[in-house]
């Protein structure tokens, strides 16, 4: 292979051929060539140890985010993936400067780890490890899931740290926030028996349990005859004098009625500082939110909720109020619904004189509510009132003064058992997606609602009527049947593909098996006119016909990994590798060792065993000598087994480490050795689609070591 780096590139005043660590097309290959590393701790590029160049190569080399610190000042080093964790305040003035000087706010934390790993040389693990961080022009709430290992000198000594890591910010805020906002929801079915007040004090209580993203929250509600919202709730404040400056802010509750949007305020510096929540610093702003009644764009109310003085307020944190003002806001309406369906109760047992007028507002308030709503009065379920989106719901049907078997016979199969039940126990009955069969033509189809029966009591307590609230959900269930169907054609198209993928590769091999044949017999019945030119020729044009051959076999291969799944069994991996190794069969001279310890997994035997046939013939034929050597174990590597294949080959260049994997490549001359460049494609996507990972560690002249990071338990099996 030609080298991939344009001659005449130069690092830190070396020919890259003396620095080939330093090479690569990113930011920080880019600068790490350009800087001058004779003026700080690490010192000049000529005297680096073999162990900060190969950890610079990997981390140079690496798409994951990496760090290295080296010397007894712990000067820092990273790569492109990297960088982005140090936001906008710390790149690029500290590379190669002491670790102190970049991350003072957290060196406290960090500072022992790091010396621990240099005195003991044992390294650590930390998962989502909570740091602090002034990167962003703020103390930033962030989470880290890092590893500080060794890099060792020539002399035994520790040299530096590498350090691999992942910010998991993101993730745990979104955990944490999701964990809030079904505490909200549980409080919506809870508010279904509360009062008002009773709601707004639990949505605060609530609220407060998760003051490290909610600072303080403040509930103001608006009933029709207030021309002011009035404050009926608050969180997270201390003392009379902190809550009397809040209440006397002046909150932009007109903007958000115009808009019916959140408004973000900035919060002035006050006498008393704002509540910082689950942080010291002081709240700096907050989100004006309007609180809706349950399926209507009628305010209730505002929500006023301070943010988190350690995050920035991006769309997924906007989103997190505003879902979290939506709960509020539910709970708010279901504990409206319940004053009033409690006020109307109260009002049915008062006097038979009141009876009329509590009906009269009852007609009153659900004719034009958006649900489907009606009254039946006695065993006969005789219709006493329906509102306009029932009527619609039935067609446009006069049923009013009739027994619902009379007004609607289709039903009465369907839904009279129900409602006579509810009748004869005194509990509601809640229905989701029912079936049923409607007239709203000239004829009958099945339609979907959810929809409660709730009794109604007369003075006495006896059960006199039920009360009926219909919504029709038929789309939506259509929606979801259409979406199996699609999932079910989607299968069977699968199926078909894999049908026409075999009867393809079988009707392109068999031409190809046919020149082959040809080629020899045209060799053998010209064996004497042929030379030897012609003849290494024919050898050359039969190679092509295999190669073209394990080509489609390759392809077909690699196409079926992410799409077909065999059954899960429980496989000895020593046994298997001992099966692979015997269907290889190599050279006397050549050697599998299978080391001990190996696992048994629930696993696929074949995609497992079609990774360690491909690791091993490919060693094999680039071994490049006739004593080639492979060595097979396994360690743990927490939730995978890490099964590693090394070999005494010629070893692979760093620069192609990632290139190795791809489809399609290879290394040589496929005139030199015979190879289509999928095997290592298929291996890396067999693995992958299995939740693992594959690596490889390998230097010129120095053998490769296959890393198959192989998950303990299935995953993404179905």
């Amino acid at each position: 292979m030609r080298d991939l780096n344009p001659s005449g590139l130069r690092a830190d005043g070396l020919l890259l051929q003396d620095a080939p660590f330093l090479t690569g097309d990113g930011e920080m290959a880019r600068r790490m060539r350009e800087f001058d590393w004779a003026s700080c701790p690490v010192g000049p590029v000529e005297q680096w140890p073999q162990s900060l160049r190969t950890a610079v190569s990997i981390c140079l080399s690496s798409r994951h985010p990496i760090e290295i610190w080296w010397g007894p000042q712990f000067a820092r080093l990273y790569n492109d993936a990297y960088r982005p964790i140090l936001g906008v305040h710390k790149h690029p003035q500290f590379l190669g400067r002491p670790g102190w000087e970049c991350w003072g706010e957290i060196w406290d934390v960090i500072g022992p780890m790091l010396e621990g790993v240099r005195a003991t040389g044992k390294a650590t693990w930390s998962e989502d490890f909570p740091l602090m961080m002034w990167r962003n022009g703020y103390l930033e709430e962030t989470y880290f899931t890092f590893s500080y290992a060794p890099l060792w000198n020539e002399d035994g000594t520790v040299g530096g740290i590498f350090c691999a890591c992942a910010e998991t910010t993101p993730r745990l805020l979104s955990e944490r926030r999701l964990r809030l906002l079904r505490d909200l929801g549980a409080q919506t079915a809870a508010s279904a028996t509360a009062t008002v007040k009773e709601a707004c004090e639990h949505a605060m209580k609530t609220l407060g349990a998760g003051i490290a993203d909610v600072s303080f929250a403040l509930l103001y509600q608006l009933a029709p005859e207030d021309a002011e919202p009035t404050l009926s709730a608050s969180m997270g404040f201390v003392g009379s004098e902190q809550l009397a400056v809040a209440e006397g802010s002046t909150w932009p509750f007109a903007e958000v009625v115009q808009t019916q949007r959140l408004v973000r305020v900035a919060l002035p510096e006050a006498h008393a500082p704002w509540p910082g929540g689950a942080w010291p610093e002081p709240s700096r702003e907050a989100l004006v939110l309007p609180l809706f009644r349950s399926g209507e764009r009628t305010l209730q109310g505002f929500l006023v909720m301070g943010v988190n003085p350690r995050r920035s307020l991006d769309d997924a944190y906007r989103d997190f109020f505003e879902l979290a003002a939506g709960h509020v806001a539910t709970t708010l309406s279901s504990a409206r619904v319940f004053e009033e369906r409690t006020r109307l109760l109260a009002r049915e047992q008062a006097a038979l004189a009141e009876a009329e007028r509590q009906r009269s507002r009852l007609e009153t308030l659900f004719l034009q509510a958006p649900a489907g709503i009606c009254v039946l009065r006695g065993t006969d379920h005789v219709f006493e009132f329906a509102n306009a989106r029932y009527i619609e719901l039935l067609g446009g049907r006069d049923v009013v003064g009739k027994p619902l078997r009379e007004a609607l016979p289709e039903l009465k199969e369907v839904i009279v058992p129900l409602l006579d039940r509810v009748y004869s126990t005194g509990e509601p009955f809640f229905g989701n997606e029912l079936q049923v069969p409607l007239r709203r033509t000239e004829q009958v189809q099945d339609y979907f609602f959810n929809f409660i029966y709730q009794p109604i009591y007369d003075p006495s307590g006896t059960i006199e009527g039920i009360s009926v609230i219909a919504f029709e959900v038929t789309e939506q269930v259509h929606a979801r049947q259409r979406s199996e169907r699609l999932t079910q054609e989607l299968e069977a198209t699968n199926q078909d593909l894999d049908q026409f993928a075999y009867v393809a590769s079988h009707d392109l091999k068999a031409p190809l098996r046919g020149i082959a044949s040809l080629s020899e017999w045209i060799e053998e019945g010209m064996a004497d006119k042929m030379s030897e030119e012609t003849r290494h020729q024919m050898g050359l044009l039969r190679g092509r016909v295999h190669r073209l051959e394990a080509l489609i076999n390759g392809i077909l291969s690699y196409s079926r990994v992410s799409r077909t799944r065999e059954k899960l069994e429980t496989v000895d991996v020593g046994a298997l590798l001992a099966e692979s190794r015997d269907l290889l069969a190599p050279r006397p001279e050549a050697s599998i060792v299978i080391g001990g310890g190996m696992p048994t997994l629930q696993v696929e035997r074949v995609p497992l065993q079609q990774v360690f046939l491909n690791l091993m013939s490919n060693a094999l034929k680039h071994a490049g000598r006739t004593d080639a050597r492979i060595e097979i174990a396994c360690a743990d590597a927490d939730d995978f087994y890490d099964f590693t294949l090394k070999d005494n080959g010629p070893g692979i260049d760093p620069r192609f480490h990632d290139r190795i994997w791809g489809i399609f490549q290879t290394l040589e001359a496929r005139d030199k050795v015979e190879g289509t460049g999928i095997g290592l494609s298929v291996v890396k996507k067999i693995v992958e689609t299995r939740g693992g990972r594959v690596a490889i560690e390998s230097e010129v002249g120095a053998g490769a070591t296959f890393h198959i990071y192989w998950p303990k338990r299935p995953r993404g099996h179905v």
